[in-house]
């Protein structure tokens, strides 16, 4: 035996058991390759599936994002409107709040109003009462009558809240109008025929003028004041209409004349009394 098939031997030998059965198997490298590619396949499929559900947990984490962002948006909606609701309501309210603020003063006015309606009608009646009361106050001033030395005595007399001048002095209308001016009085009118009556007590037997005329422009009995109404109305329509006419009262009835005609006068004035300085 030579020395290579010694050395073949020896090779042969010290080779292992799994290469022997390698060798003496020729498929078994390819039965390790498809082995491989099923493992890389089932890899594979993991992945995917790993992936499809975490697609289904991003889809089902968005889908509840989003409904938490709808369901948060229509809260803020609905707080929204509530908030509006509570300014209306508060709006409300201070409207209610002033109209009932101005409710009450208009009725503390009324109140008011209707207390001094109260006291106006208290002072109506008791001035009503005064002229029911009416007395006569009676003061004489004696005056001389120029270039005759003769005297004459005037008086006066109060009703209620008015005060009435008799003067004794004869004059004409106009005359009379302008002795009542010079004492910050005016010729008497009357107003109702417990007045009138009043009035007509005192002048017996005399003849007095009296603050009412016919003005020819106006086609009207007019008062001292211009005034066309007065209690007495029925007396003044029974009146004859005439040019430069005046009216006169005695103690019987009231009538018209020429207002050149020289009578007495009755002046009056609404005050407490009658200050007789005017009258010395």
């Amino acid at each position: 035996m030579s020395n290579q098939e010694v050395i073949y031997s020896s090779l042969r030998v010290l080779q292992s058991p799994s290469e022997s059965q390698n060798r003496s198997r020729p498929g078994a490298t390819q039965r390790h390759g498809k082995t491989d590619d099923k493992e890389f396949s089932v890899h594979w499929r993991l992945i995917v599936v790993i992936l499809g559900i975490l697609c289904l947990l991003l889809l089902v984490t968005a889908t509840v994002l989003g409904t938490k962002f709808l369901q948060c948006i229509r809260e803020k909606h609905q707080q929204e409107e509530i908030l509006r609701n509570l300014r209306q309501n508060c709006h409300n309210i201070q409207n209610d709040a002033y109209l009932k603020e101005q409710l009450l003063n208009k009725t503390l006015e009324y109140d008011i109003l209707e207390n001094e309606t109260l006291q106006q009608k208290k002072k109506l009646d008791s001035l009503f009462i005064e002229e029911k009361r009416c007395h006569r106050k009676q003061e004489s001033f004696s005056k001389s009558l120029q270039n005759t030395g003769k005297l004459y005595e005037d008086h006066w007399s109060c009703c209620g809240g008015k005060c009435y001048y008799f003067t004794t002095e004869q004059k004409d209308w106009k005359g009379c109008k302008q002795t009542c001016q010079s004492c910050s009085l005016s010729l008497l009118k009357i107003g109702d025929k417990y007045e009138q009556t009043f009035i007509q007590a005192q002048t017996h037997p005399d003849y007095y003028w009296i603050g009412l005329s016919y003005n020819e422009k106006e086609s009207k009995w007019k008062w001292i004041d211009n005034d066309t109404s007065s209690g007495i109305n029925l007396t003044i329509m029974s009146l004859r209409p005439g040019r430069e006419e005046c009216v006169f009262l005695t103690s019987t009835r009231i009538d018209n004349t020429d207002c050149s005609k020289t009578y007495n006068c009755i002046c009056e004035k609404r005050i407490d009394c009658v200050s007789t300085a005017c009258f010395k």
